[in-house]
């Protein structure tokens, strides 16, 4: 089961691109941490960005030639061809409980074939860019423009109280195969696939162990989440690009929030009966409704479609309908929504298209946790 995405807006956006992460593990906090516990008063700089706990991520532009190892702690930075478009991806899981910005994959897609990763903890932010080194001469370019993207989302498919008794206990955990081989060991048994710390026993830890494996994700994966099925044509972030540009003089960070806000509908893709990726009323006639085990005839009256009961099938029932999808988490209407509110684990990026930049500066201030005073 999935979810597809139907948005309105702006700029199209393609569609969907899977992500391949590799792992490496560093974080940064600077000037302060986001955790603390009230709220801070933010007075803008000199500089543009506001003051305040916050999260830094360094995008450094580099020459050709330039080796870059995935493998090694990427700090607070990411590297990318100085010429050229590279995938920037941020990752949020509302799971997990990672409290710094971690740098997956340091290293842009020209360098490794695959997209710079960073993650953030989770929440809402403000977010500030700006550009730095040498400002660009008469004759050479030092820009960079942002295509804001959503890559991927998907939600906890997992079901935690196996048992049904309400509660999720260690006696769940011994029902789950965990090492998926189709066979669930015998409890007690040791060493058991439910001993997930190898102490020789299955106690709290290893349920504790259990119970965060979705927290560690940082990518949709088949067996374990439900994931968002696709994009249509008509979707849009309120900003569909932004552009720095270095110039002589001070660099100045400016608010790029708007790149973050998103637009649109999104709703389960088992729902698209007819698959033309939109839900309309084609859809309602071939759904079971009254789920049992049969769609009425379409046109029969009455009929498990007349959810009104007023002898017609119509754009009222249609709504009707919507609106039990809504209460039921199935169906999503965003508007200018913080981009990773959509899922449980979301995977957003930027197409970075890098004309001469040696480096942009980008922060991220918890909205949770500061106050902006204009």
């Amino acid at each position: 089961m999935g979810y597809f995405l139907s948005f309105h807006g702006l700029r199209p956006l393609i569609g969907l691109l899977l992500v391949a992460t590799a792992l490496s593990t560093a974080a940064v906090v600077s000037n302060g941490t986001a955790s603390a516990a009230k709220p801070q008063e933010v007075v803008e700089w000199s500089n543009g960005f506001p003051s305040g706990p916050h999260f830094n991520l360094n995008i450094h532009g580099k020459k050709d030639g330039y080796i870059c190892d995935s493998s090694e702690p990427g700090g607070g930075s990411v590297f990318v061809p100085e010429y050229g478009t590279s995938q920037i991806q941020m990752v949020q899981n509302k799971k997990s409980s990672v409290s710094e910005l971690i740098v997956h994959d340091k290293c842009g897609d020209a360098f490794d074939g695959d997209p710079a990763v960073a993650q953030l903890p989770k929440g809402e932010y403000q977010v500030y860019a700006r550009i730095l080194a040498k400002p660009k001469k008469d004759d050479e370019p030092r820009e960079v423009t942002f295509f804001p993207q959503l890559i991927e989302a998907c939600n906890d498919a997992t079901v935690y109280d196996i048992n049904g008794d309400g509660v999720t206990d260690v006696n769940d955990l011994l029902l789950i195969d965990v090492n998926g081989d189709g066979v669930i060991d015998a409890a007690g048994a040791v060493p058991s696939e439910h001993d997930l710390n190898g102490d020789g026993v299955v106690d709290q830890a290893d349920l504790d162990l259990w119970l965060a494996t979705f927290g560690d994700l940082i990518e949709c994966t088949d067996s374990s989440l439900i994931a968002l099925g696709g994009v249509t044509a008509n979707g849009a972030f309120t900003v569909e690009d932004q552009t720095l540009e270095r110039t002589k003089g001070k660099s100045k960070a400016v608010d790029v929030t708007d790149m973050f806000t998103y637009t649109g509908i999104a709703f389960d893709t088992s729902l698209d009966l007819d698959g033309d990726g939109d839900l309309d009323i084609d859809d309602l006639l071939l759904t079971d409704i009254n789920g049992d085990g049969a769609v009425d005839a379409i046109g029969a009256v009455p009929s498990e479609h007349d959810i009104n009961g007023d002898g017609v099938v119509d754009n009222t029932d249609l709504d009707l309908w919507i609106g039990s999808l809504i209460l039921a988490g199935l169906y999503q209407e965003l508007n200018q929504a913080w981009i990773f509110d959509i899922a449980d684990l979301v995977v957003y990026g930027w197409d970075y298209q890098n004309n001469g930049s040696k480096l942009v500066q980008v922060r991220y201030y918890p909205v949770d946790q500061t106050e902006f005073v204009q």
